[in-house]
């Protein structure tokens, strides 16, 4: 079995040991703990396969364009969705880097013992989004673009239908564009692997006190048992006698 497999079955198993009670989150609305892990595995692999494709598409735009020498607006139609995309991407990751930010302050609220473990990985978190942003912005500078403009979604999509109105602007965008785009791939690669690792330290950890816990019950219960049994043994051992004159009987301590 993979690592990300693992990863995935300590979850899942952690998942099915929680109480129902588990603190909600923010991931999905009302899901645990485990179930938000289980989800941003899931999410950030599918990410980083569209961030991926999106990039060879950018590449392949670009190649064309640096040969022609020029961006015709008739190919500009066939860039600017994966340019769209691209923001889409970068969006997506930034949400996934803040919901495990969120998994992390979950985990140190729920195992004080263990905040380390949380603390660790929220900080992770924190820089890889701080320097993500600081990549985005120096590549826009290099390319003469206002980082500002491109401060949200909204007003990077916007920013990137504005360029379209001249050829330099096209260019620009492109070429910011395809850099950002693989950058993004690595950037969204690495968190992948710290999101991996993250939630691996976290779903061993849970499972861990699960375990624990269950031991506990079970030696709970046989305590019980051998007591019970240890009862009626004492039970079966007690001997009757007759009360002389009475017929009756009664038993003998």
């Amino acid at each position: 079995m993979n690592k990300p497999c693992n990863i995935i079955l300590i979850s899942a198993i952690a998942f099915a040991l929680t109480p129902a009670s588990a603190l909600a989150g923010t991931l999905t609305g009302g899901a645990t703990m485990p179930e938000q892990i289980v989800q941003e595995i899931t999410a950030v692999q599918q990410l980083a396969q569209q961030a991926q494709q999106v990039q060879e598409q950018i590449q392949m735009v670009y190649q064309q364009a640096m040969n022609l020498k020029n961006l015709p607006t008739q190919m500009w139609s066939s860039v600017s969705g994966d340019l769209n995309n691209l923001v889409n991407i970068a969006g997506q990751a930034q949400g996934l880097s803040y919901a495990s930010q969120n998994i992390a302050s979950q985990f140190s609220q729920t195992y004080p013992a263990a905040s380390s473990i949380g603390n660790n990985y929220g900080q992770q978190m924190r820089t890889w989004t701080t320097d993500t942003n600081g990549q985005i912005q120096s590549m826009l500078q290099q390319n003469n673009l206002q980082a500002s403009q491109f401060a949200s979604q909204q007003s990077a999509l916007q920013a990137i239908q504005n360029a379209s109105q001249s050829a330099s602007g096209r260019m620009q965008v492109l070429q910011a564009g395809n850099q950002i785009a693989g950058m993004e791939v690595n950037q969204i690669q690495q968190l992948q692997q710290e999101i991996m690792a993250g939630n691996s330290a976290i779903g061993s950890y849970e499972a861990q006190q699960v375990n624990q816990q269950q031991q506990a019950t079970n030696s709970e219960n046989s305590y019980i048992q051998q007591n019970n049994a240890v009862t009626d043994t004492n039970m079966m051992a007690i001997t009757p006698i007759t009360i002389p004159g009475g017929g009756a009987t009664a038993t003998a301590p």
